[in-house]
């Protein structure tokens, strides 16, 4: 198999730009803002958003083809989100939203509900820590 070297190099821009803008602004950009942002087309962009997908780099919206998970992230509110300089995150599952604080290494209050009886609770992540949850 030949790949081109400037395909991977413009598949690892856009797979930053993704996740450099996802956390900062806690949504991921669309086909149209990565092209703008790279000096490219949408079209560029969306082969390089399923070449990612098809390595399990990125989930897309079947169909839109926009982004649905850039791991840990979710690109549309689930029921795990987490709070991080005031700023609220979603993850995928309990596991991808405590690794939300980690990526960011920052502090942050989890809200949530336990996975057996769906008690709301909220967890908070302190120096990287996880510290006991509140209302079960």
């Amino acid at each position: 198999m030949n790949i081109d070297p400037e395909t991977i190099t413009f598949d690892q821009k856009v797979r930053h730009y993704v996740y450099d803008q996802t956390m900062k602004t806690t949504t991921s950009p669309t086909v149209a803002e990565t092209a703008t942002a790279l000096s490219t087309t949408p079209a560029e962009v969306h082969a390089s958003f399923q070449r990612l997908a098809d390595a399990h780099m990125l989930v897309l919206q079947k169909d839109t083809g926009e982004v649905l998970m850039a791991n840990p992230f979710s690109a549309v509110p689930t029921p795990f989100l987490t709070q991080v300089d005031g700023q609220t995150y979603y993850g995928n599952c309990i596991w991808d939203v405590m690794g939300i604080p980690a990526m960011l290494k920052r502090d942050a209050i989890i809200q949530t509900s336990c996975g057996d009886c769906g008690t709301s609770m909220t967890l908070r992540i302190v120096n990287g820590s996880l510290e006991p949850a509140v209302g079960i």
